[in-house]
């Protein structure tokens, strides 16, 4: 025990060093929680543990300065830079899993119009969603990755720390606005994915009201269900590439500036 003392100034060197992968980690840890592909809950968590260690690994040259020059003499010290970053982590996860939303809202308002809303089945999150919302996050994740969303996270990530410095919360009124405005942006963002539907759905609606008008005694649900099907699902084969490859210049948008990023 007594030739421990020999190591001390080791472990006082390799101090700082410690608190910025932690501190990293923490940011990073949060974002693997919600990004696109990473955090999707069918990704094993040793999975999700690694890309956070490896994205700490290169991001810690950038903030080892940053890390070194912070003021630390207690620990509440060391607990508040830790929190702000883990709070830094979530607001920048939630500006990337936001874009699922989107096209979750978009699948579930596709179905809905469709009459196919009942139709249930699991997706890469293992919740009971309709096959259209399936298909559209299943292949949104897809091009993200493939399109490299790794390599722009990385790169992105390192940026964030001009937006967001090292180990300072968020301003809470810009947060909450941020929040609101973005919350409203993927809500109109997914009517406008929807839309051809929901105009298929409104001319339906009509065409069938008109059809019992004129005879009430002709059961036109049995011969426009299948109708409306057959047509939603032509519409879908022929709008879900315009439909993704929209979402994906908006993933990219957001990837270069977190904030401001149009969906």
């Amino acid at each position: 025990m007594m030739g421990l003392e020999y190591f001390a100034p080791v472990f006082e060197d390799a101090a700082p060093t410690i608190f910025a992968l932690g501190a990293i980690f923490m940011r990073i840890s949060a974002i693997a929680f919600f990004a696109p592909g990473i955090g999707e809950r069918a990704i094993p968590v040793r999975v999700r543990l690694t890309v956070a260690i490896a994205f700490t690994i290169v991001l810690a040259p950038m903030v080892y300065d940053d890390a070194r020059a912070a003021e630390i003499a207690t620990l509440a010290d060391i607990v508040e830079i830790y929190a702000a970053e883990a709070l830094v982590g979530l607001l920048i996860g939630f500006a990337l899993r936001i874009l699922v939303f989107v096209l979750q809202i978009a699948g579930a308002m596709i179905a809905q119009h469709l009459s196919l809303s009942q139709l249930f089945g699991p997706n890469i999150g293992f919740d009971s969603e309709s096959p259209f919302t399936a298909i559209l996050v299943m292949a949104g994740v897809t091009l993200a990755v493939s399109a490299g969303a790794h390599f722009h996270l990385a790169r992105a990530l390192g940026e964030a720390y001009e937006i967001f410095p090292f180990g300072v919360f968020p301003g809470a009124s810009d947060t909450a606005e941020w929040t609101t405005h973005r919350v409203a942006a993927a809500l109109t963002k997914s009517i406008t994915l929807a839309s051809p539907f929901i105009v298929l759905g409104f001319v339906y609606t009509m065409a069938l009201a008109a059809a019992n008008r004129a005879m009430p005694q002709l059961m036109a649900a049995f011969i426009g269900a299948p109708a409306i099907t057959l047509a939603g699902f032509a519409l879908f084969a022929v709008a879900a590439p315009v439909i993704l490859y929209d979402w994906l210049a908006g993933f990219e948008r957001v990837l270069l500036d977190f904030l401001a990023g149009a969906l």
